[in-house]
């Protein structure tokens, strides 16, 4: 008799048990555009008045989730006959995130920068022609995100420098008094690695 009991009270404990349900966690998954901070780098792309390619890279923060900024450092060389020229932007971009879901955003932005530009004649010791170029920008792009703390982008921007024309030859740099605008276009495309809290 007692053992009977024994094997009921059992049998309603394990389907009290197995009733139970169970609560099972889900782990949202983290976007890296949830952080507030950002270090890329990637490769850039003039075409216009004047041709270029080279590498750059950037600081970002978001202050707001309407809003962000870049601040960006870049190193190109363009090609010029009978010399070498060498270009690195220094400045800023102000964006809008548009968010598109957890993986996508759009990146509408404008901004402006500084531009140490140097011009080498072929000949040893000749007279350079460097100047300093200053130019505003409005573009937008595409962000991917790869991972919680990696997203790749695709950019391109309108481009208007201002500064004095130059020419170089052989044996010497001339840097004319006039300031003219010079417009191209530039495209770039690189990798975020996203810091901060999410």
């Amino acid at each position: 008799m007692l053992n009977r009991i024994l094997v009921v009270a059992v049998t309603l404990v394990g389907s009290m048990v197995a009733a139970q349900p169970v609560e099972t966690r889900q782990v949202a998954k983290k976007s890296p555009f949830d952080r507030t901070f950002g270090i890329g780098t990637y490769a850039t792309g003039w075409h216009g008045a004047y041709g270029g390619a080279g590498v750059g890279g950037r600081i970002r923060y978001e202050a707001f989730p309407f809003l962000g900024l870049d601040l960006f450092g870049e190193a190109l060389l363009v090609p010029v006959p009978h010399g070498l020229r060498h270009d690195h932007p220094v400045g800023f971009n102000l964006y809008v995130p548009f968010r598109m879901g957890q993986v996508v955003r759009l990146r509408p932005l404008l901004g402006m920068c500084v531009t140490p530009s140097f011009f080498h004649p072929e000949e040893p010791g000749a007279p350079r022609a460097d100047t300093v170029l200053v130019g505003f920008h409005a573009g937008g792009g595409v962000e991917l995100a790869l991972h919680d703390r990696l997203s790749f982008f695709l950019e391109a921007k309108a481009v208007t420098w201002f500064g004095n024309d130059r020419s170089v030859q052989g044996w010497t740099g001339v840097v004319s008094g006039e300031v003219r605008p010079f417009v191209l276009g530039q495209a770039q495309l690189g990798f975020t690695f996203h810091l901060g809290g999410a």
